[in-house]
């Protein structure tokens, strides 16, 4: 809803501010107990217990360290793809507003 306050137009803004807020949280994923998506997880998990029961201590460490890193570069592409995709939502949404309805009937 859009309403006139001192001449400006105000837009409430709740899904921004819940946002802002943390309460929507873009990067977490939900996903049923049957989907593809919780099978591949669940033989990932298995195939790396299977393989963290053969590692030494120190073997160990290097393999929570490297985990660590693949889970810090997933959590930076996340951002940059949620970043680029909000940039493309709002390009198209510019687009949809300024356009002429009637340009594609007149061509």
């Amino acid at each position: 809803m859009v309403s006139l306050c001192a001449g400006r137009t105000v837009i409430p803004m709740k899904l921004l501010k819940e946002l802002a807020l943390g309460n929507i949280q873009p990067m977490v994923r939900n996903f049923k107990k049957d989907s593809g998506y919780s099978k591949l997880l669940t033989e990932v998990t298995e195939r790396q217990e299977k393989l963290i029961e053969t590692l030494s201590p120190e073997q160990k460490a290097l393999f929570d360290s490297v985990s660590q890193a693949e889970i810090d570069l997933s959590v930076e592409n996340d951002h940059d793809l949620f970043i680029k995709g909000f940039v493309l939502g709002a390009q198209m949404m510019l687009e949809i507003l300024t356009a002429d309805p009637m340009e594609d009937v007149v061509r």
